[in-house]
């Protein structure tokens, strides 16, 4: 527990949701733009209850911004050894900006606590100028650091100017419900949480990290009340599971959910983001989820190497996978309903192999949810190839800088794949018609022909 939020009884608190920096060609990945504070709304309500005055203050969605997110650029970094020459990016800033975050600071009543919300590890340089902006204008004032990064990083956190540093987060908040009345309204979308951390161990995960390898579960019918109130006073029907195993312990928790909104027939929809395992699916629960009013499936495939899949130790094999895309499309999940997670940019993968996937995934018709591989700390990918990546700051490790490029997997083709396939699903038949001088589309026209 953290002894300066503990103490924060009775106190003024401003919760801060920092500025990012991100790829510049990476425009519609921008995952920190595009990620809600939902933490620190998790908090808010906990620090309520403890006689806490709550004010949050969004760098990244601050009506000071007029709807513009991008920035100035902040540098450029060298992507990896692709063969092309040397390939670099612009990182750019996104949200409150030097003088604009501290005038936003400034006309806040001033402070007793003010808690940050820190969460991608890459960011760390944007979490340090923060700190130090927060020091300018409200001097007087506790500074709190938590999130991701200092629990994966916990000496480079400490480092960044805080009077405290929370590891593991708080773990009485871990299930509260979100403070939603603290975002500018209409608010059109929530996020709720029913499991906490995840049983497997996948390489190139952090979640074991974060959670002390931990795993918990909240009760269906609370997630359910929480739901139902928010519908009534606040008019939501999107909610947004971002648990990393939302299937852990099924029977007990994420079923029981999705009868109890069945049953009541709630006019909601309901998505889990960050996907499940195909393992998992059987006839019930497909059922289950077109009745309880999931808008869609995404599948967590992440390679289609057997060796590959084995070394990251993911729970599946490929003939549970195609099960598990024929059980969901029969239950209606289909085209852009039904999605598969997979990794590009991994070590020793090839561009062919990225395209081989996509097509493989056409000709299920799944449509192909590509993720930039990244090495985290914390992760055993981290430990396996640190050595790789040494001495390079945590900013160079970003995804889309494709660290583990190479002449048989180029920067440029990794560009390429993301704009081509990701969450777009062709017939394959449409791409063997295509007329392009395209290499890419060439190369894969040949591979759909070989096949």
């Amino acid at each position: 527990m953290s002894s300066l939020l503990a103490a924060a009884a009775g106190k003024r608190v401003l919760l801060l949701n920092p500025p990012a920096a991100e790829i510049a060609a990476a425009d519609d990945r921008w995952r920190s733009a595009a990620t809600p504070p939902y933490g620190l709304l998790r908090l808010a309500t906990w620090l309520r209850g403890r006689g806490a005055e709550v004010e949050l203050l969004d760098a990244l969605s601050d009506p000071a911004l007029e709807g513009r997110t991008r920035g100035r650029v902040r540098e450029r970094l060298r992507c990896g050894d692709d063969g092309e020459g040397v390939q670099t990016r612009e990182i750019v800033h996104l949200g409150l900006d030097g003088g604009l975050l501290e005038q936003r600071l400034a006309e806040r009543v001033a402070p007793d606590l003010i808690a940050i919300s820190a969460t991608f590890t890459w960011h760390a340089r944007v979490f340090e100028e923060t700190i130090a902006a927060c020091r300018r204008v409200h001097p007087r004032a506790r500074i709190v650091l938590g999130g991701n990064y200092p629990t994966l990083c916990g000496e480079a956190a400490a480092r960044a100017g805080a009077d405290e540093v929370v590891r593991g987060g708080v773990a009485e908040a871990s299930f509260a419900a979100t403070a939603i009345d603290l975002l500018p309204q209409p608010v059109r979308q929530d996020w709720l949480r029913l499991v906490k951390g995840c049983p497997n161990h996948c390489s190139y995960c952090v979640t074991p990290a974060l959670n002390g390898g931990m795993t918990w579960a909240r009760e269906p019918e609370a997630v359910l009340a929480e739901m139902k109130e928010k519908a009534a006073v606040h008019g939501i029907r999107d909610f947004v599971f971002h648990d990393d195993a939302v299937l852990y312990q099924r029977s007990r928790y994420v079923e029981p959910l999705l009868d109890l909104v069945a049953q009541e027939r709630l006019d909601v929809r309901l998505e889990f983001a960050t996907g499940i395992a195909a393992n998992q699916v059987d006839d019930q629960l497909a059922r289950r989820l077109a009745d309880g009013r999931v808008s869609d499936v995404i599948l967590a495939l992440e390679t289609l190497d057997p060796e590959r899949a084995r070394a990251m130790r993911r729970p599946q094999e490929l003939d549970q996978f195609v099960r598990a895309v024929s059980i969901l499309q029969a239950h209606g999940f289909t085209g852009k309903r039904l999605k598969a997670f997979y990794l590009v940019g991994l070590p020793g993968q090839t561009t062919d192999q990225v395209l081989e996937a996509a097509l493989w995934l056409y000709r299920l018709g799944v449509t192909p949810n590509l993720t930039a591989f990244a090495i985290t700390p914390g992760s055993e990918e981290y430990r396996r190839h640190e050595a790789a990546v040494a001495g390079l700051p945590l900013e160079a490790l970003a995804p889309g800088l494709w660290r583990f490029a190479h002449p048989g997997m180029t920067v440029r083709e990794l560009d390429t794949c993301f704009d081509y396939f990701h969450e777009h699903l062709y017939p394959v038949e449409r791409i063997l018609a295509s007329s392009t001088n395209d290499p890419l589309v060439r190369r894969m026209q040949q591979l759909a022909r070989g096949s």
